[in-house]
């Protein structure tokens, strides 16, 4: 008790020597403003949450293998198949005298493959389990048109057992799964990669949770073929529906059944093709364009866009056939009558077309020619990325009196012909770090000064320290632009106090380097930055120690950074990204979140809808996207696997000294939706509350959960600080910087 005492005496001195004996408000931050303790009992929080992932991607403790696959003729001139199979736990036996083990998955199967066609069909399940004795069973197979064994055909089987604690998609700490290959199944080749699908998916890639594309004795994706085998009569007519008309989706997401004329019209067969294409390019929110096939056909574009596949049901597999009015949604493919020129295409039955019957080239181009495969922003023709071949790089920067004199320059390898750096339309911006933070107490994008002398701070006035080089900003000066290299000054004379005191001790330096093709198309070049020391007059490229990856984060499901939901010259940089999105505002189109890139990515990914107070929940059609967007998983099938964004070790509770507190949005007022959660204020909060807890207000924001929400507030406020911010919520957060801050001096 003495140590508490003695630690709140010495906080209290602090915060009156910080904001005065006279300040009522010193009073109410010694009782309401305390540094965030979750670390306390949360000091592994992240790491728990890991854990929990890797259960599912480690080595499962369950081991599958098929012994063997016999067929016997019967009577009705068909055969009985029989498959033996063992399964161990730890290495033992696992036995049950009562038949198949009690997993919480298993199934087994078989299909017949036709090598000429490429057609997987005639699927069949094992049923009727017996137990053999030493973790050895079987089950069987009756009436089959074929005996496995002796035809092209494949057996696959999984089970699963041990449910994980994730926050909606099943997930299983056991899990696997085996195959046999008969005939010539073996010399199946996929169009596509597992790879591929293991970059946004997770590593092993398993389908449900539980069904690996890549399984031991069969090809890649021929275990996909055993339940998505080529002749199925698919299911998900609503796709197509939500894709071509969303007013009659709402209707069938609100109850109506779909008619059997829908169900004629939109049929397909389930093929991994139409379930990959159709599930990405109609239902979930794709992070990236639908027209970037090397994402997951990486080295075999030569295969997918060959002639052969030019045909109505492989455009009909992306792209509706009539599409709303509107038009289809951002990412995804356009509707096939808006870029097919009528009445020439209106007779043609799409399901038997074969377009390269006219698509041949020229002035009717050819499929290849329609389709490079390449996202035009990120990749050139040829398939190299312009992120590669042109590289921005910061030189050089020095500091006299208040003037801080940077140089940067582009260089492109190889020459890509039309494109010339020296166009390269540069945008710059200088955060200056608060303290010794990773967060900017000055950020570029704020508009902080009355530039226009009017006697306001409103969106008249210039961004702080965000220029456009060349053009008139009363901070910044253009010294020369010339050849691809460029030289800035920026004043820092506004901030020259707090600079002096400590407040502020480095600055970021950053470019975003736009560059146009003539097609008016911007390219996605990484946007570089560098840490300058206001003390030492020197770069300090250690300081900030990213949290999260890029390249191998980031790039794996968006494949260029920003390109999806900014503009693609912001790519390559969290950053760049921390530099507008700071913790000193709240989150301006998610409600109860702050604009910093921890809050704001954690919820994004977690699927809280954006700007719902805009939202009409009075139409069937808007509500529906509203209750499709909150139901989607993070497509790792959980929110759990911290290391698919973050580095190692960078993702438990957030160090205090580390980061400033920040800003949380106030809740949006709904009038078409009478919601549970009610008027919820601007509040000011710690890092962990505004990073951990993004995600966890998140799910009750979703939920709709009015009782949780006030609860999970007031844990983190009595954990640490929640202050209503009120209408200059400003010098409320400035205070409150000052005082957590000062505790670390």
């Amino acid at each position: 008790m003495q140590t508490r005492t003695s630690f709140m005496a010495i906080a209290f001195a602090l915060v009156v020597l910080l904001v005065g004996t006279s300040s009522v408000f010193a009073q109410e931050l010694y009782t309401d403003v305390q540094p965030e303790s979750c670390v306390v009992c949360h000091s592994v929080a992240g790491a728990e949450h890991q854990a929990i992932y890797d259960d599912y991607a480690d080595a499962s403790t369950l081991e599958l293998t098929i012994d063997s696959v016999t067929s016997v003729p019967n009577a009705a001139g068909t055969f009985d198949a029989t498959m033996t199979f063992t399964i161990k736990k730890d290495g033992a036996a696992y036995l049950d005298a009562n038949g198949l083990p009690s997993l919480d998955q298993k199934r087994f199967s078989v299909v017949s493959y036709n090598s000429t066609t490429r057609v997987f069909d005639n699927a069949k399940s094992f049923s009727n389990p017996v137990a053999l004795g030493n973790g050895q069973y079987s089950v069987t197979a009756t009436g089959m048109t074929y005996a496995p064994e002796l035809s092209n055909s494949e057996v696959y089987a999984y089970i699963a057992d041990g449910e994980l604690d994730t926050e909606s998609y099943t997930l299983y700490g056991d899990v696997s799964n085996a195959g046999k290959a008969f005939g010539d199944v073996a010399t199946y080749g996929s169009a596509a990669n597992v790879s591929s699908c293991e970059k946004c998916h997770g590593t092993p890639y398993m389908k449900h949770g539980y069904r690996a594309a890549a399984v031991a004795g069969l090809p890649d994706f021929a275990a996909c073929k055993a339940c998505h085998y080529d002749t199925r009569n698919g299911g998900h007519e609503d796709w197509q529906i939500l894709a071509d008309n969303p007013a009659r989706y709402a209707e069938i997401h609100a109850g109506s059944a779909k008619t059997a004329e829908e169900k004629a019209k939109y049929a397909y067969k389930a093929n991994v093709m139409n379930d990959v294409h159709m599930s990405h390019a109609m239902e979930f929110p794709y992070p990236q364009s639908m027209s970037n096939c090397v994402t997951c056909h990486e080295g075999k574009l030569n295969i997918i866009l060959s002639e052969t596949n030019f045909r109505g049901k492989t455009c009909k597999s992306c792209h509706p056939v009539n599409g709303p009015a509107e038009g289809t949604e951002a990412n995804r493919a356009p509707a096939l009558k808006a870029i097919m020129p009528s009445p020439l295409h209106d007779a043609m039955n799409l399901d038997t077309e074969n377009c390269s019957r006219c698509h041949k080239g020229g002035s009717v181009p050819s499929f290849s020619e329609i389709h490079s495969g390449y996202n035009k922003a990120i990749y050139t023709s040829s398939g190299q990325k312009y992120s590669e071949a042109i590289v921005v790089t910061i030189d050089t920067a020095s500091m006299a009196g208040n003037i801080l004199t940077f140089k940067f320059s582009a260089a492109e390898s190889p020459d890509l012909a039309g494109l010339d750096v020296a166009n390269i339309a540069p945008t710059v911006l200088v955060g200056l770090y608060g303290y010794d933070t990773k967060d900017y107490i000055v950020g570029p994008h704020e508009r902080l000064t009355d530039d226009n002398a009017d006697g306001k701070i409103d969106s008249k006035d210039q961004r702080a320290l965000e220029y456009a080089v060349g053009k008139v900003h009363p901070r910044f000066t253009t010294v020369s632009a010339a050849g691809g290299s460029w030289e800035v000054t920026a004043d820092l004379s506004t901030w020259a106090g707090m600079i002096a005191d400590g407040s502020v001790k480095r600055a970021e330096i950053a470019v975003m380097p736009t560059l146009k093709t003539a097609d008016d198309v911007t390219l996605a070049i990484n946007s570089p930055s560098r840490t300058f020391d206001l003390r030492t007059y020197a770069f300090d490229d250690g300081f900030y120690s990213p949290i999260v990856k890029v390249a191998k984060g980031c790039n794996d499901c968006h494949d260029a950074l920003a390109t999806t939901f900014h503009s693609p010259d912001r790519s390559g940089n969290i950053v760049t990204c921390r530099l507008c999105h700071t913790t000193k505002s709240g989150g301006s189109h998610l409600e109860m979140q702050s604009r910093s890139i921890d809050s704001y990515i954690h919820a994004i990914h977690s699927f809280q809808a954006f700007d719902i107070g805009d939202i009409n929940f009075a139409d069937p059609v808007a509500k529906m996207r509203y209750e499709l967007h909150i139901e989607h998983t993070y497509p790792n099938f959980t929110i759990k696997n911290c290391k698919s964004c973050h580095n190692e070790g960078a993702f438990d509770v957030p160090d205090q000294y580390s980061s400033l507190p920040g800003v949380l949005s106030a809740a949006d007022e709904i009038k078409t939706w009478d919601r549970k959660i009610g008027a919820v204020p601007l509040y000011i909060t710690g890092p962990a509350s505004r990073a951990c807890g993004s995600c966890h207000r998140t799910e009750m924001i979703n939920e709709d959960e009015a009782g949780e929400l006030i609860a999970f507030n007031q844990h983190t406020k009595q954990g640490g600080y929640l202050i209503e911010g009120g209408d200059d919520y400003t010098s409320v957060l400035d205070e409150v910087i000052n005082y957590i801050m000062g505790l670390f001096k």
